[in-house]
């Protein structure tokens, strides 16, 4: 097998790592032309997120890890020292990995919905710029496939397992939709983001952002589409709000009671607050209020616990179906490892039929014709198909490749000699493997 895979992730390096690592829309054209230019390179896919930058590539010859390691640092802005926590993996354990990644099975919250989505962005992107070949074109097919499969014949993907996620589904128990609903941030920091990325997703109406810091309040309100607003947020923005998600690392509550009761005064419709800071940012008299629902940390802990529970739990079902949708990978590899000699087969035998009609023809009277040519191809079509699923089925043992090998060399004709070369020059490549 002829696939390679290096990469950086949440298990090999931290976040700022992971940030030099990225390749993002800006850069992926010239990374893609630069893997292109390499004469040992059939193929290539990027799968660049948040959360890891791994490139797949098919190669003519395998690559030694150390020159692998310099493709993969001149795409990125990664010291040597950084690329050197490099995963690499090669043939079965690369595409292991990749089935497992778009099942959701190596994300840092298992059963991540996102990565599928990511998965088949990476192959659309390298597709545009023409880059994978029909070994990665299959593979990354596959193991959108595993994606798919693991969330409909499991449920990995089932329950929040994190605070922020668990935030969502409380604010989706109590409003139902949230297409119409308006959201005020409160924080920029990391579990805020998080929380606004679900709720994105879910679509709610519109954005406020508050943090101390306003530059960083923008920059989150120009990801979400929303506005940056002052700190801390005043009674019209709790008014304006119908759903208020604080994460800060204040000492103390950023939205007090009295606040509160300001913005009611102003609007009187329905509220949820969740808070996700530790220690609090919401007084816990809010909760009194009516019409206000106030839920802190602690409320998600329990229902964080038991989703992740039962999502281990279906890991393991995930898992198997993975390894066989990986199997049957290795099988059409295995397979399609002969298919220059199978097309060279078809194209020499038809071309003899032809001649053979052409030489015979004046044998049979004209009304014979139509007769003759169905003959024979019925004739060649049996033989064809007889060797092509003989080969096949030798292509999945140790030694189809020398029987593939063989019959080329037999079917070579001076009008084809070029291409019996270009096809053994295949054959040779996987017999180094």
């Amino acid at each position: 097998m002829r696939i390679e895979a290096i990469g950086i992730n949440h298990h090999t390096s931290p976040i700022e790592v992971r940030d030099k690592g990225s390749i993002g829309p800006q850069r992926i054209v010239a990374a893609y032309e630069t893997l292109l230019l390499s004469s040992n390179i059939e193929g290539a896919i990027i799968l660049s997120t948040c959360n890891r930058t791994e490139l797949y590539l098919s190669p003519y010859q395998h690559h030694e890890t150390t020159r692998l390691r310099d493709i993969f640092a001149s795409l990125t802005r990664l010291t040597g020292e950084e690329v050197a926590s490099a995963f690499t993996l090669r043939d079965e354990e690369a595409v292991s990995h990749l089935f497992r990644v778009a099942a959701g099975l190596d994300s840092q919250m298992l059963g991540e919905v996102q990565i599928i989505g990511q998965v088949k962005d990476a192959l659309t992107q390298a597709q545009e710029q023409n880059a994978p070949n029909t070994v990665l074109n299959k593979l990354f097919g596959k193991a959108i496939e595993a994606g798919k499969q693991a969330r409909h014949r499991t449920q990995i993907s089932r329950g929040a397992v994190s605070v922020a996620s668990a935030s969502v589904e409380m604010a989706t128990r109590i409003f139902g939709k949230l297409d119409e609903v308006k959201v005020l941030l409160v924080g920029a920091g990391e579990t805020s983001r998080l929380a606004a990325r679900h709720l994105q997703s879910a679509g709610v109406a519109g954005w406020r952002i508050s943090n101390r810091t306003h530059a960083n309040a923008q920059v989150v309100a120009d990801l979400l589409g929303g506005m940056a607003v002052a700190w801390p947020p005043s009674a019209e923005d709790l008014a304006w709000a119908d759903l208020v998600v604080s994460a800060t690392s204040a000492d103390e509550p950023v939205l007090t009671t009295r606040l509160m009761k300001q913005a009611r005064k102003q609007a009187r419709q329905m509220r949820l607050l969740l808070d996700l800071a530790v220690p609090r940012d919401i007084e816990p008299g809010i909760a009194k209020l009516d019409d206000t629902y106030l839920y802190t940390v602690d409320d998600f802990e329990e229902l964080v616990a038991a989703n992740l529970a039962s999502r281990e739990k279906e890991a393991q079902r995930a898992t198997k179906l993975v390894d066989k949708l990986v199997e049957e990978f290795a099988e059409w590899y295995r397979e399609n490892r002969v298919a220059p000699t199978i097309q060279q087969l078809q194209q020499v035998l038809e071309e003899l039929r032809q001649q053979e009609v052409a030489r015979s023809a004046k044998r049979f009277a004209d009304s014979d014709q139509e007769q003759v040519d169905k003959f024979s191809r019925s004739l060649v079509r049996k033989i064809t198909s007889l060797l092509i699923a003989n080969l096949k089925k030798s292509a999945l043992e140790e030694d189809g490749l020398q029987t593939a090998r063989a019959l080329t060399m037999a079917l070579v004709t001076d009008d084809h000699r070029d291409d019996a070369d270009t096809v053994l020059e295949k054959l040779d490549h996987e017999l180094s493997h």
